[in-house]
């Protein structure tokens, strides 16, 4: 079903009323979206008071973590809850509001069964791209920021291009479109200082048949994100070819990962990273002295601390088919590694031999736990 968001009150109003709406008709309990504090910052909050929904930004541009984290959070204990009589009914659903980014790492824990779909509204929009929490915070502080301008432009194909300010994941990104929403408001190449457009999934219309049937979604949206995408994976290809080169050189990927500190920070706010427990926090890699100095006496010299390889290239291994190119790692990074960037190349290559991208779809099976007599000889394997 097509519907429109009336902004007659502003953009974000709008928005935050029609969220309110959800809560007040009973067709959700809770709702998960980032709430504005008054310290400038958007904080991902769970949401069950209408109320509160006064503070609410889905359109925040800025990503303190990749918000599908969360979402298994408050949902991985609700897998096979049916049988346990949890959150039977409808109104303990819970309405979540993400990214497409976020979206498709969600659909990848919950095929890692790291999360629930069952219970879920989920709710999305065409996203522009996010800054870095210095540089939102930066705009906040100098006034640079306009929420409206920022959604209003976002169909403009020179800025989805050029804009430097953006995250690099932001930049390159070419799913900026959601996917499985059964709420999508549309903005690209959309006049929305008139309304915002609203795609209701065909089996949530019988819940929001008190909203009125709008006119289909017009053709300039699907021209206009044909054009940002095309735009962005212009800027996808060349930063791969600079990995790629990078990969070619003397140094290699030893040299691409020369600067970690092995921080783990990449890891930490990874959304496909879930172990509960990790080699690389165990007492595997916590050396006796004595291990350092025999190394140093045989090399002459050695890094501390080490295995910073080691530990990337096991990452790779767990996570590179499922890597869904929200680019927080290189967010996280203290050094300035483009991690996001190497692990968006590598996983593009994997992803490419098992014919599977992240997010996709719900049902199909993830490369790492499937095996086909044949799946070798696809990925250049023989005999």
């Amino acid at each position: 079903m097509n519907t429109v968001i009336d902004i007659e009150t502003g953009l974000l109003p709008a928005v935050r009323d029609f969220l309110r709406s959800l809560l007040e008709s009973g067709a959700i309990g809770s709702i998960f979206v980032p709430l504005e504090t008054k310290f400038g910052m958007v904080i991902p909050t769970l949401v069950t008071d209408p109320d509160q929904l006064e503070f609410a930004n889905p359109f925040a541009p800025v990503m303190p973590l990749n918000s599908a984290r969360a979402v298994s959070a408050i949902t991985h204990g609700l897998i096979n809850a049916e049988h346990e009589n949890h959150l039977t009914r409808k109104h303990d659903r819970i309405g979540v509001v993400l990214r497409p980014c976020e979206i498709r790492a969600l659909i990848e824990l919950i095929k890692l069964k790291q999360a629930s779909r069952e219970e879920i509204l989920l709710i999305s929009f065409d996203c522009p791209g996010t800054y870095e929490i210095s540089t939102y915070l930066e705009f906040q502080k100098n006034g640079d920021f306009d929420l409206d301008s920022y959604l209003i432009t976002a169909d403009q194909v020179p800025q989805a291009e050029h804009d430097l300010r953006l995250r690099p994941a932001c930049q390159m990104c070419t799913q900026p479109v959601p996917e499985h929403a059964e709420i999508h408001l549309h903005l690209f190449g959309l006049d929305i200082t008139r309304g915002i457009p609203m795609t209701i999934s065909d089996a949530s219309t019988h819940e929001f048949a008190y909203l009125q049937v709008g006119e289909p979604i017009e053709d300039k949206w699907i021209t206009a994100s044909e054009q940002i995408i095309e735009a962005k994976n212009r800027t996808r290809i060349a930063e791969f070819e600079k990995i790629q080169s990078l990969f070619a050189s003397d140094n290699g990927m030893e040299g691409l990962f020369a600067a970690c500190i092995r921080c783990h920070n990449c890891m930490t706010v990874c959304p496909i990273c879930y172990c509960k427990t990790c080699l690389f926090r165990t007492k595997e890699f916590d050396h006796p002295p004595e291990h350092y100095l025999n190394i140093s006496q045989h090399k002459g010299a050695t890094r501390l601390l080490g295995d910073a390889l080691l530990f990337h290239l096991t990452r790779m291994s767990h996570m590179s088919a499922s890597c869904v190119s929200c680019g927080m790692c290189t967010s996280a990074c203290p050094v300035d590694i483009p991690v996001g960037t190497i692990f968006s190349a590598v996983g593009e290559q994997v992803q490419a031999a098992f014919d599977y991208r992240p997010g996709r779809d719900i049902d199909e099976p993830l490369p790492l736990v499937t095996f086909l007599v044949e799946e070798l000889e696809r990925v250049g394997e023989t005999g």
